[in-house]
């Protein structure tokens, strides 16, 4: 195995800044009187370890205690990727066999729970994050009776809260992570004309999402490219079809840049051919908004301020929008790109400060014209920055 010190090693960041994410969730740990947690979300692991790879469809976790070095758990075929991306030295990174790969009734928490008991765990109040998609019922029901006089306690986005402002480290990545989807997004916008196949169009946006520039390129992203014509733009998260594009066909793409696991994403309409009156004012209606709002963000806003805001614009023109207008990103697995903390929805009190990045996301969708023009930004000193330069307009294709 490895030395942490290694320089073949591919940790993203370095030795200081994980150490002292690993000191800010330690102190919430303390906060919420949790004396060992249990991370089975791959966002919140690789924040802390750099640990990086497609194994969470198999039971995995991350030990932290109130000391020493994390504990990675997860199948021993992926112990050698765990030595290969993240900084923890020999004894912190251990494998359980495959005959407890999806092998009912046998179960890796068993395993678990032994080396828990083993750590000095045994009667601890564990944490454990409940409200992810990555712990199933099974799994935590094997460990708590693997661990009977433990005590346990809800860590749901105890370390997501942590993540929820970036270092300037993460938003250079974030940064690097919009411009691949601002050429992802020229990319798609360009392919689509009348007579192309909607695959041909989101070959060319995976393309040009993972070649990136001479200097860097991206990573699979958390869910698909979305890619919804004609009746279906009245609605979002749909793929494409194997279906060829015809003359008068609306486009809405909602698109995703990655970026060593950091991602942003954007939407954007298109039309093939002249648009009709309608949704030309449906844009001229959003962006307004969007300009309204865009210098409305700085530190001190609540989210829900934002989304009031939003909902009073559109108001003025008649329009009522009630979903939320968009959430915090960073990390992101599938299969969500978003860190399940802050929204931009009224009533959410939580305050922005310089280092938070949302996708502010003002789409509108109706039953005969909807319009996606949405973006991410970071949250500065004095005001936010866009992190992606695709021009922001409804985009017409002849």
């Amino acid at each position: 195995m490895h030395d942490p010190a290694d320089s073949d090693r591919s940790v993203v960041f370095s030795r200081q800044e994980l150490q002292a994410r690993l000191a800010q969730v330690r102190v919430a740990m303390q906060e919420a009187g949790i004396e060992l947690l249990v991370l089975s979300d791959p966002c919140n692991i690789y924040y802390l370890t750099g640990y990086d790879a497609w194994s969470f469809y198999t039971p995995q976790v991350l030990l932290v205690g109130g000391d020493g070095d994390p504990v990675w758990f997860g199948r021993q075929m992926d112990t050698t990727g765990a030595a290969l991306t993240t900084w923890l030295p020999d004894g912190h990174i251990v494998g359980y066999p495959d005959h407890l790969v999806q092998n009912p009734p046998e179960h890796p928490f068993t395993m678990l729970a032994e080396q828990i008991r083993a750590r000095g765990g045994a009667r601890a109040r564990i944490g454990v994050e409940k409200a992810n998609y990555y712990l199933g019922v099974q799994a935590f029901e094997v460990l708590s009776a693997g661990l009977p006089d433990a005590t346990w306690a809800d860590a749901s986005l105890l370390v997501n809260w942590v993540r929820f402002i970036k270092s300037p480290a993460e938003i250079a990545l974030l940064r690097e992570a919009g411009h691949l989807l601002s050429l992802s997004m020229a990319a798609g916008v360009a392919a689509l004309r009348p007579g192309v196949h909607e695959r041909e169009a989101v070959a060319r946006i995976y393309a040009s999402q993972i070649a990136g520039t001479a200097s860097f390129g991206g990573l699979y992203t958390s869910s698909p490219a979305f890619f919804m014509s004609g009746e279906r733009t009245a609605t979002p998260h749909l793929p494409w079809r194997d279906r060829v594009l015809a003359a008068g066909t609306p486009v809405n793409l909602e698109l995703m840049g990655n970026r060593l696991r950091y991602q942003v994403t954007q939407g954007r309409s298109v039309y093939l051919g002249k648009p009709p009156a309608p949704l030309r004012q449906l844009e001229h209606i959003l962006l307004e908004a969007i300009d309204e709002v865009l210098a409305f963000i700085r530190p001190g806003v609540r989210c829900g301020e934002v989304a009031g805001l939003l909902r009073r614009v559109l108001a003025r023109h008649g329009i009522d929008k009630h979903s939320r207008c968009g959430y915090s990103q960073g990390i992101a697995y599938p299969p969500t790109g978003g860190e399940m903390t802050a929204s931009f929805r009224e009533g959410d009190e939580t305050v922005l400060q310089a280092g938070a990045v949302m996708h502010f996301l003002p789409a509108l969708w109706q039953d005969q014209h909807s319009i996606m023009i949405s973006e991410p930004v970071v949250v500065t000193a004095s005001g936010c920055e866009c992190l992606c330069t695709t021009p922001r307009q409804l985009f017409v294709r002849d």
